[in-house]
């Protein structure tokens, strides 16, 4: 099933999901949702049978689609004086060619990208590159559902097991018994 993300820069309203979820249902199709009250956002995974129209064509306001899964991740770094440093790195001339935005929230870098366009092992390096110059660590929230195809596959770098499926990565299957 083709995936796309949507965004939006609130949290939605029940009757917004409710819409979008049946626009998306009567071309088959699925939409899992999950919020950030620190960004003030909400993000759907929106799979699609192969055949359908463009996710574009179905949701219409107060969504922004990207027509492909992304990575939307919220980093907090410990030493808050790296924030200026990280969205120069990310949202400044030379950035990764796959990140879509980066914007400081409530302390936070709001990252997002398209992992077909830039790696996730890169993000994490660079981050972590950056992050040294102060002596900071890091922890990172993940906003966006991932379908598993890519939950799998970042699961599967970070190993460094590329023979690992979806039915060995605990998240996927914390995710399918409703617990995640």
């Amino acid at each position: 099933m083709p995936a796309s993300t949507l965004r939006s820069g609130q949290i939605l309203s029940d009757s917004v999901r409710t819409t979008v979820e049946a626009a998306i249902a009567s071309r088959g199709g699925s939409v899992t949702w999950r919020d950030d009250a620190g960004s003030n956002r909400t993000y759907g995974l929106v799979e699609l049978p192969q055949d359908a129209p463009a996710v574009r064509a179905v949701v219409r306001e107060p969504v922004t689609v990207f027509e492909a899964p992304i990575i939307a991740l919220a980093v907090s770094p410990s030493v808050p004086e790296a924030l200026p440093q990280l969205l120069e790195a990310f949202a400044g001339p030379g950035r990764p060619d796959g990140i879509l935005s980066c914007e400081a929230s409530n302390g936070r870098l709001i990252l997002e990208w398209n992992p077909d366009r830039t790696k996730t092992a890169l993000v994490f390096s660079l981050l972590d590159t950056e992050l040294q110059r102060f002596a900071s660590g890091r922890t990172a929230e993940l906003l966006a559902p991932l379908p598993e195809a890519i939950a799998t596959q970042i699961a599967a770098e970070g190993l460094q097991t590329p023979e690992i499926a979806s039915n060995r990565v605990l998240e996927t299957l914390l995710e399918r018994m409703g617990i995640a």
